[in-house]
């Protein structure tokens, strides 16, 4: 793909102030090469003068623009990615130009305000009502006993736990990209392969269903707007790249958001937004690594629950980039939940604090001896054998649905037919409405609901398709042994409390 950034790019000579810039790119056909062009455009017009504006069109491109769902679900997206910009969005605009492309427009000037300066300082407009010089004494002193509690409370707990005490990062950021990408690859291989974290990884060069590459990027960017032209230009790279050549692409992002775990997450979520109303879901799916992460499904993390956030805990922030083909066959090979289970009691085996100490000393050689084995652990091997042969063994075919042992999990037709299917949803209910706050199910109870809801629904769709015919024809259907064995009646009443909990 050609972005504006090369060639007879936005870097040739600068532009008079308000003369006009336009550009056709013919080649862009997708979705992502769309973004990338923008934001390779969005990102040149820092250097743009006041009034100076950049027309980019894509011609190839004019049917999706012009549908407009579509549209507006592109210009909704690029909305919620100027709420967390330096400058787009404040100093710098797209507008759509001639259905089918955008104008960038700079409406930048000198100190403005609400703007960073070439140091970096933001520049705010005066506010008659804020009193300077009231703000030490009033708001001063409180920040410092608040510091001062923390550090007690730090000093406390150190007392009682001499372990919490970990090494300092020596070199957080390694001026060496080669550098970071080899302890990134160690990382990968060690927690991500070794480990088990995730089933499909070999080392730390390939992974994937079928096994392809793994491509490591890295840029230094500290933008939002040169992220989203990096990301984006990486997704171009997988869509053009064969699986086999690129399976997989890990987005190394050191500076952006080192420190700012809550920035990183708000970031990331305006990655995730565009998948589905732009349909890059088809294409792509994310996973977002950073070296402060934690999950947020609600479920303890405390304790020795803490060391599962390791699962996501990177040296520096990442976005890996995955093929959603290759994540659609991997989930019809096993569940993620079994996997998440698995991860965690891995991970609290070690220990969050032993995983804390290794992250930051870059440094996992103490996990040689503990490499898991994975014919020994029944979600790697599945995975193991799914992705050696492509195929699910039949002794394995509960575990594409859930993390339901096989022994208990209702996954034929024989055994539905045997079960009173009304009786598994009135318990399921009951259970959850015993009390006021609810009981939740375990897995095989919502695999046996979830399953027992499905036939019902079919059954009912049946019965009202045989029942379509004019009333001059219409007779009572006849409920044959399967429907009768399903509500609970017929030749198999006698094994009705085989599924009931």
């Amino acid at each position: 793909m050609t972005s504006p950034n090369s060639g007879d790019s936005m870097n040739e000579d600068p532009l008079q102030q308000n003369e006009e810039w336009e550009k056709s790119y013919p080649e862009v056909r997708t979705t992502a090469q769309l973004m990338a062009t923008l934001w390779d455009a969005i990102v040149h017009a820092t250097d743009m003068a006041k009034g100076e504006s950049r027309t980019i069109l894509f011609p190839s491109m004019t049917d999706q623009l012009s549908n407009p769902n579509y549209f507006q679900a592109l210009l909704n997206h690029l909305d919620v990615c100027k709420d967390i910009c330096d400058t787009f969005g404040i100093t710098t605009l797209a507008i759509p130009a001639k259905k089918s492309g955008f104008t960038i427009k700079s409406y930048k000037t000198k100190n403005a305000y609400n703007a960073a300066s070439a140091s970096d300082d933001y520049q705010f407009t005066p506010d008659p009502y804020w009193d300077d010089d009231n703000f030490e004494p009033l708001y001063g002193a409180m920040y410092n006993q608040l510091d001062d509690e923390d550090k007690e409370k730090s000093e406390e707990d150190i007392q009682k736990d001499p372990k919490i005490i970990l090494p300092e990062i020596e070199n957080p950021i390694p001026s060496s990209d080669e550098e970071l990408v080899c302890i990134t690859q160690t990382w990968v291989s060690r927690m991500m392969s070794d480990m088990g974290i995730c089933p499909f990884t070999q080392g730390s060069s390939m992974a994937g269903l079928p096994m392809g590459k793994v491509y490591y990027g890295v840029d230094r960017s500290t933008s939002c707007e040169e992220i989203y032209a990096a990301y984006w230009n990486e997704v171009v790279r997988l869509e053009q790249s064969n699986e086999r050549d690129l399976s997989t692409t890990l987005l190394i992002v050191p500076e952006f958001a080192f420190y700012n775990v809550e920035a990183y997450e708000n970031f990331c979520n305006t990655l995730t937004q565009p998948l589905e109303t732009l349909n890059v879901e088809q294409v792509l799916q994310l996973v977002f690594f950073h070296p402060q992460w934690s999950f947020r499904d609600g479920g303890e993390r405390s304790g020795t629950a803490l060391a599962a956030n390791y699962a996501r805990r990177s040296p520096w922030p990442m976005i890996n980039i995955l093929r959603t083909k290759q994540v659609r066959t991997a989930q019809r090979g096993i569940p993620t939940g079994l996997v998440y289970q698995q991860n965690e009691k891995t991970l609290s085996e070690i220990g969050a604090m032993e995983l804390e100490r290794m992250l930051r000393l870059r440094s996992w050689e103490d996990l040689e001896d503990k490499k898991v084995n994975r014919r020994d652990f029944e979600a790697l091997r599945v995975a193991q054998d799914f992705q050696r042969t492509g195929e699910v063994a039949a002794s394995d075919i509960s575990l594409q649905l859930d993390t339901t042992p096989a022994v208990n999990n209702i996954n034929s037709k024989i055994q539905i037919e045997g079960g009173d299917m009304v009786k598994v949803i009135r318990q399921a209910l009951e259970r959850r409405l015993a009390t006021e706050d609810g009981c939740f199910l375990s897995g095989a109870e919502t695999s046996a609901a979830m399953i027992a809801s499905d036939f019902l629904i079919q059954e009912l769709d049946r019965i009202a398709a045989s029942t379509s015919r004019s009333e001059e024809e219409v007779a009572l259907p006849q409920m044959d042994d399967e429907t009768a064995a399903i509500f609970g009646g017929g030749s198999m009443g006698s094994n009705v409390d085989k599924f009931a909990w």
